[in-house]
């Protein structure tokens, strides 16, 4: 992880427990309110035990919303990071999906070091919330402005995570909140074609993914991709879409080129390749590129604010293809 990120991180040096912190402990665990705080002007709310953990990492593990709030009137601090893998409170309710107690830390103690927070692996708490699913967290997340495209140590987003952990409400719910369909040169769209996602590739290049981005490594675009799999109906989706069949990755290859070369593949993926090289695309379809392309992918879910009629900005929208 670069320096400058840990330099930021809220440590507190870690020491035996005394007996006033083990009881704060054991009433945060049993969520035990009188008990919490009959002890909190004993004990140090801010103590952290053997794994790093403090009183607040405890209450937001559990699911103890009444005993994160009376630690945070005595001065628990959200941006304190575990040994463990450096997460916060906040990591730990997203993990477990409590809104309700991400909202009570954030109303009292809002920064960028606490709702951005990065853990050991570069991760906030926005990519554990699309790492296990959590739609509701992700929309706390959010209305709090949290970071959307905020890149781990390995270069990975919330909405890559969302995606390979197949949980397609959150990949909507990320591009909702201004996510780039296109991070890492195209790579959602890509991963759906290598995985076979036709709905989810639908919804990406309605929503304005690149169909024509290759890959960093190779050049190999969505329809290069499609090619070597023979899946043809994600090659007519994407033809349909604006994928470029003379597109060439590194290697100077065209899709077509890469369907010739497969061996053992039935002839339909190729046939419609070599058809649709040999005829152009009808008017109609390159204006509605030509338009989508020049409003760009940030302002397509837009579109029906123009002062414009509905059959035109359905046609734009390829909703008669749904």
């Amino acid at each position: 992880m670069p320096r400058a990120r840990r330099t930021s991180r809220v440590r507190r040096r870690r020491r035996q427990l005394s007996e006033a912190d083990l009881r704060l402990r054991m009433a945060v665990a049993n969520g035990d309110i009188s008990e919490l705080r009959a002890w909190t002007s004993d004990g140090d709310v801010n103590e952290l035990d053997s794994s790093g953990w403090s009183l607040l990492h405890l209450a937001a593990s559990r699911g103890r919303e009444r005993c994160v709030r009376v630690l945070l009137e005595h001065g628990a601090l959200a941006a304190v990071q575990d040994s463990i893998g450096g997460f916060t409170s906040l990591h730990y309710a997203a993990m477990h999906g409590r809104t309700r107690i991400a909202r009570l830390i954030l109303d009292c103690q809002h920064s960028d070091a606490v709702i951005n927070a990065c853990s050991n692996d570069g991760w906030t708490p926005m990519h554990v919330a699309a790492h296990y699913g959590r739609d509701d967290f992700i929309r706390v997340l959010v209305d709090y402005r949290a970071k959307v495209d905020a890149l781990s140590d390995k270069g990975t987003t919330p909405l890559q995570l969302a995606l390979i952990r197949n949980r397609f409400s959150c990949v909507n719910l990320l591009l909702d909140a201004g996510a780039d369909i296109n991070i890492q040169s195209g790579f959602p769209l890509r991963y759906s074609v290598i995985k076979g996602y036709l709905p989810l590739g639908r919804t990406l290049l309605q929503r304005g993914a690149e169909p024509n981005l290759g890959r960093p490594e190779d050049g190999e675009t969505p329809l290069h991709l499609a090619a070597l799999k023979n899946d043809l109906n994600f090659t007519r989706l994407l033809y349909e879409f604006g994928g470029d069949m003379y597109k060439r990755n590194y290697d100077g290859q065209t899709p077509i080129a890469t369907a010739k070369m497969v061996e053992d593949r039935s002839r339909p993926l190729l046939d419609f390749l070599l058809e649709a090289s040999r005829s152009c695309r009808s008017l109609q379809n390159l204006c509605r590129l030509t338009i989508r392309r020049a409003i760009g992918h940030r302002r397509l879910e837009k579109i029906h604010q123009l002062p414009t009629a509905t059959v035109m900005v359905d046609f734009l929208r390829h909703k008669f293809e749904d």
